[in-house]
C-alpha cells in the first residue's frame, strides 16, 4: 500500500515518512534499518536526524502518519449523504478488504502490526499505539452512535461497546489473513457484520 504523503512537508521529510510506511509494512521495526530507509527515500543521514532524532522517534511519526491517513479514510465515508451509518461502516470495511487483496495479502495494519511487535517491551511505544487505536475507536464510536440515531445500527450495546467488538474484528481478521495468506478471514467478519451491528429490521 502507499499512502501519499502531505505534498506541503519538506521533501526529505515526506519521502523518509513514506519509505517509513513502506519498510515497516514489509519487514516491521526491527527488521529495517536507518540506512534503508535513507537510500529508498535518497536522503542524507542528516536530514534524518534533524527531522525525527531517533529511529525511535521516527516510527512514532510513521504511527501519527498512518492514523491520521486511516481517520481521513473513515471520515470520507462518514461524510457521504447517501448511506445510513451501518452502511458507511460496511463500505469502509470493504475498502478495507480490498486494499489488503491488492497488496497480495501482505499489507494490512500497521498500529496493529507495531501493537504485536513493539507495545509488549516498549511502554513509549505503547502510549503511541493504544492513542492511535484510541482515536480511531472514538471516530467509529461517534459513526455508530449515528446509527443509532438513524436506526441502521443496533442499539443492544453501547457505541463503544460495539467499536470495541468492531476494532478487535478488523484487527483479528487481519492478522488471521495475513498469516493465512489469504482474505477468507476478513471476508468472514464483512459477511457477519449485519449481524454483528445492524438493527435487526
Amino acid at each position: 500500500m502507499k499512502i501519499t504523503v502531505d505534498p506541503t512537508q519538506p521533501g526529505h521529510r515526506a519521502r523518509l515518512l513514506e519509505e517509513g510506511l513502506r519498510h515497516f509494512y514489509a519487514t516491521g521495526f526491527h527488521g529495517t534499518s536507518v540506512d534503508d530507509i535513507l537510500a529508498a527515500a535518497e536522503a542524507p543521514k542528516g536530514s534524518f536526524y534533524h527531522h525525527f532524532g531517533s529511529k525511535d522517534a521516527f516510527a512514532q511519526a510513521v504511527v501519527q502518519r498512518y492514523s491520521e491517513w486511516q481517520l481521513d479514510s473513515l471520515a470520507k465515508f462518514a461524510a457521504r449523504t447517501d448511506l445510513s451509518a451501518y452502511q458507511k461502516i460496511a463500505a469502509y470495511f470493504a475498502a478495507m478488504q480490498a486494499r489488503f487483496e491488492r497488496s497480495d495479502h501482505k499489507v494490512a495494519c500497521l498500529v496493529g502490526k507495531f501493537s504485536t511487535e513493539l507495545a509488549p517491551v516498549s511502554d513509549e511505544f505503547s502510549s503511541t499505539l493504544s492513542s492511535a487505536m484510541k482515536k480511531w475507536r472514538v471516530a467509529l464510536t461517534k459513526l455508530i452512535t449515528e446509527g443509532h440515531r438513524d436506526g441502521s445500527i443496533r442499539r443492544d450495546m453501547s457505541a463503544k461497546q460495539q467499536a470495541f467488538v468492531i476494532m478487535s474484528l478488523i484487527q483479528g481478521s487481519l492478522v488471521v489473513a495475513l498469516a493465512d495468506r489469504n482474505h477468507e478471514s476478513v471476508a468472514a467478519v464483512r459477511a457477519a457484520l449485519p449481524k454483528v451491528l445492524a438493527a435487526i429490521p
